[in-house]
């Protein structure tokens, strides 16, 4: 997925897995777009273009209380 801020890529061509259980950390400078890859992740941002998964259901646009529902 990519998130675009005006021409600058805040995040740009993420793909990655994490499995059920499984714990992750992120890491990185400031500017990186940590935050923004959770946004992104918790919905408060709409990737573009990109798709978000979670347990094989699209997620993207989804408001982001269903999905904290799902378990995110």
């Amino acid at each position: 997925m990519t998130k675009y801020f005006g021409g600058l890529a805040a995040v740009s061509n993420v793909d990655f897995h994490v499995d059920q259980g499984e714990i992750v950390g992120l890491i990185g400078p400031n500017g990186a777009g940590k935050t923004t890859l959770f946004n992104l992740i918790s919905a408060a941002l709409v990737p573009k273009p990109g798709v978000i998964r979670f347990k094989g259901e699209k997620i993207t646009g989804l408001k982001p209380y269903k999905i904290c529902r799902m378990g995110v």
